[in-house]
């Protein structure tokens, strides 16, 4: 008998967000269509995880506690191991900088605005795990 074929695994999803509600809320809806996915609240935590496992992608939170998602950022580019690692930035402050956009797009890095219903965070990761959806930053 030949042994059925086995399913290739989840994509890794890591989700920087410091308020509880919102990542219980994309954990569970990127869990519902079988990602494998990991939240940090704060970015000590996301270095934490990432000294430990390379996930497929990140959505990080603009304002976090402490040092803020687009220094997070900053950081990982400044790594050649992240350099590439897709990363998708939402924010639910619509007043922005627009020094702060400008950063992104330097960066590579797309912005969301929330509230992200289920099919909008779905397109965002579908997005970032495209082939070659890591920062074009040329």
């Amino acid at each position: 008998m030949t042994p059925e074929p086995r399913a290739a695994p989840a994509p890794s999803i890591l989700i920087v967000e410091d308020d509880v509600e919102a990542a219980g809320l994309f954990r569970h809806m990127l869990h519902t269509h079988h990602y494998a996915v990991r939240v940090a609240v704060d970015v000590e935590h996301a270095f934490a995880i990432l000294e430990r496992e390379m996930p497929a992608a990140l959505v990080v939170d603009l304002h976090l506690p402490g040092e803020d998602g687009l220094e997070f950022l900053q950081q990982l580019r400044a790594t050649s191991r992240f350099d590439g690692l897709p990363a998708a930035m939402i924010t639910g402050d619509y007043l922005i900088d627009e020094s702060v956009a400008r950063d992104l797009e330097g960066l590579g890095v797309k912005l969301y605005f929330k509230p992200l219903w289920e099919e909008d965070l779905l397109a965002v990761v579908t997005t970032l795990l495209k082939p070659g959806a890591g920062p074009d930053v040329s």
